[in-house]
């Protein structure tokens, strides 16, 4: 039963993906005028201040997307659109730097939110991790490495 509901929020989800990555496209999120880059949120509770063993690729222990951008006015906007946990708080970190904030799931787990943080506040490669208070191990997400060139 559950694998049924995993498989069956798995295709739910990659179709709210391809949905969400069209409308930022057709909103502009895509400028000339800006940098942008996209990292997978993977299950995976250890990891160095980059997240240098992290696959970025598409695999069952992926939980979520993120989308960054780099705008002329200084600042990297992330936005991240998950699956995970139902009503459950994640702690989105700018790893080893400082919390970004806070995401809280509905009732199916889906969660979508934007932070903007200084570009300054990280060099060309960084990375997220996110988990919930107290998280145990299997409960932990880490961004596939992000880079900037």
């Amino acid at each position: 039963m559950r694998q049924a509901k995993r498989l069956r929020t798995t295709s739910i989800y990659d179709a709210f993906l391809m949905g969400l990555a069209a409308l930022f496209a057709a909103s502009g999120f895509a400028s000339a005028q800006t940098a942008r880059t996209a990292a997978y949120l993977v299950r995976q509770d250890f990891s160095d201040c980059t997240n240098q063993n992290v696959p970025n690729v598409n695999s069952p222990l992926v939980g979520g997307y993120m989308w960054l951008t780099r705008t002329p006015d200084g600042n990297t906007t992330v936005k991240v659109a998950m699956t995970v946990e139902p009503r459950t708080t994640y702690h989105l970190f700018l790893k080893c730097v400082r919390l970004l904030g806070d995401i809280t799931t509905d009732d199916e787990g889906v969660a979508e939110v934007s932070f903007t943080f200084p570009t300054n506040s990280v060099g060309t490669v960084f990375a997220f991790d996110m988990y919930p208070e107290g998280a145990p191990l299997g409960n932990k997400y880490q961004s596939s490495q992000i880079v900037f060139k």
